[in-house]
């Protein structure tokens, strides 16, 4: 660190003469040549960086961060790791917007002039960490991009509370005319860990399947960024859902597009009819995540592995257990990854554990399969069960797919987030009515809707943006096809 940058370090970090400020370079230097030297932080000191009076973190909020994180520390090596791990924590936790750490050692030669001193053992550190906290109170107005490919307008209101719980009021309204408003209360610790945290969700929102859900949530996550670990959440959920078939919305179900358009007027199967109405709905809902990728957006190489799985009952009686399953594996070949094959394989089983059989899933409950972001070449929820054009769900599903992406051959083009796209996708839903394993799984192994094709796709920072060209290999005939071009946009595809 020369001169300069010395100079340029609060007054508050350079008052006693032993510290001796380390530069990056140094810090590489040791990493490179001592990377085993036993080390030990006696202080940290954060410093809000912001000219906002009072916008700082409390005290209670930064002892557990950095108890779990940088005193552990115990060899110089250990530093960058728990750093990452103490800087990815802060900023998914919303509590900063960055963090600039300076490390200083004491030594016995405060002048600096002696080449040949001898380090304590364990090497004694002090750290200062130089943090810009979020805002106490922000609102703010825009867009997303949701994985079904559809555009939302939102509103938001967040603010801060000096126990470092973060409060928000959400209102968003999307294309396909999901609309409603949700109060979150978040905490960005669980006790002494964190690992973990905590949120509570009240809500009152429209879905374009014709549902209202109004009700709340409250679960904890946790939140261990090493790679070759799993990741938790558990989360309650009560609400009232009312549903109505006359309120599908007709760019979610194709069929309902094409007879609207026809006759003046939806035809509404009578088994959508007949679920009409509302009821309460208790949760208990658990996922697990193993992600070792190298990238979750984009990914190059690795593997990954979520579970979900979902307890519910019904105040009609019904008791059913959902799970569902994905695996995904990444390949790369050649320099700079220049061909990259993408395997993703998903399943999901429904078992009804009501005694009575009249107590059936409800359509909403259901698993839907097809879509640009799912079996290409097939219309949004267009595989399945169906009854006069109207998509009926299942309760047992299989997809899966295999991808080659490629670096477009121009030199000019090498390098940017464009790829050429070449896909196989295939799979089965079906409705097994509680019926044995076996039968169900005979069920899942035959007739399987499958899809070829090619594209381009862009992966840019907001999202993933396919268009390919596609055509059904295999189908049902009262499967909903998608000849031809089909455009793509999400964060999660087959």
């Amino acid at each position: 660190m020369d001169k300069n940058e010395v100079e340029n370090i609060p007054p508050t970090t350079r008052k006693d003469p032993q510290l001796k400020p380390i530069s990056q370079q140094y810090i590489e230097n040791l990493l490179d040549n001592n990377a085993n030297v036993p080390i030990k932080i006696i202080n940290v000191q954060p410093i809000s960086t912001t000219e906002t009076k009072g916008n700082t973190l409390s005290a209670e909020t930064w002892n557990v961060y950095v108890n779990s994180t940088l005193s552990k520390c115990e060899k110089l090596s250990d530093i960058p790791d728990q750093l990452d791990i103490l800087n990815s924590r802060l900023l998914q936790a919303n509590l900063i917007n960055g963090l600039h750490p300076i490390f200083h050692t004491l030594d016995n030669d405060p002048t600096g002039k002696n080449e040949n001193i001898t380090l304590a053992n364990p090497l004694l550190i002090i750290a200062t960490l130089y943090y810009q906290p979020k805002s106490k109170f922000t609102a703010k107005t825009g867009t997303n991009i949701t994985n079904s490919g559809q555009g939302d307008g939102y509103i938001s209101f967040q603010s801060r509370l000096p126990t470092d719980d973060i409060v928000s009021l959400d209102y968003r309204r999307d294309t396909g005319t999901n609309s409603g408003t949700k109060f979150s209360l978040a905490s960005p610790f669980l006790k002494s860990t964190p690992f973990w945290s905590w949120k509570l969700d009240v809500f009152d929102v429209w879905k374009n399947v014709g549902v209202k859900d109004v009700g709340c949530s409250m679960g904890i996550r946790s939140w261990y960024n090493k790679r070759n670990s799993w990741n938790y959440g558990i989360d309650y959920e009560l609400i009232r859902r009312d549903f109505s078939s006359m309120n599908i919305h007709t760019s979610s179900v194709p069929s309902l597009t094409t007879t609207a358009s026809s006759t003046g007027k939806k035809n509404i199967s009578e088994y959508l009819l007949l679920q009409d109405g509302a009821y309460i709905r208790n949760s208990l809902k658990g996922n697990f995540i193993w992600d070792c990728r190298d990238n979750s957006f984009a990914p190059s190489n690795g593997h990954s592995l979520k579970i979900n799985t979902e307890l519910t009952s019904v105040d009609n009686g019904t008791n059913f257990w959902k799970n569902a399953l994905e695996f995904n594996k990444i390949y790369s070949w050649f320099p700079s990854n220049f061909i990259t094959m993408s395997t993703t394989f998903k399943c999901g089983y429904i078992r009804n554990l009501s005694f009575s059989q009249n107590k059936y899933i409800h359509y909403t409950d259901k698993f839907q399969n097809g879509g640009a972001n799912d079996i290409r070449s097939f219309q949004n929820m267009g595989i399945g069960p169906r009854h006069l054009g109207n998509n009926l769900g299942g309760d047992a599903f299989m997809a899966y797919g295999v991808s080659v992406f490629s670096k477009l051959p121009f030199k000019k083009l090498m390098d940017s987030n464009f790829r050429l796209h070449f896909f196989f996708n295939g799979g089965k839903l079906v409705n097994h009515n509680n019926g044995s394993w076996i039968n169900t799984l005979g069920k899942m192994q035959e007739e399987h809707s499958t899809s070829i094709g090619t594209g381009l796709v862009l992966r840019s920072p907001m999202a993933k943006f396919e268009l390919n060209f596609a055509v059904p290999v295999t189908c049902h005939s009262d499967d909903l096809q998608k000849k031809g071009l089909q455009f793509g946009l999400g964060f999660e595809f087959l």
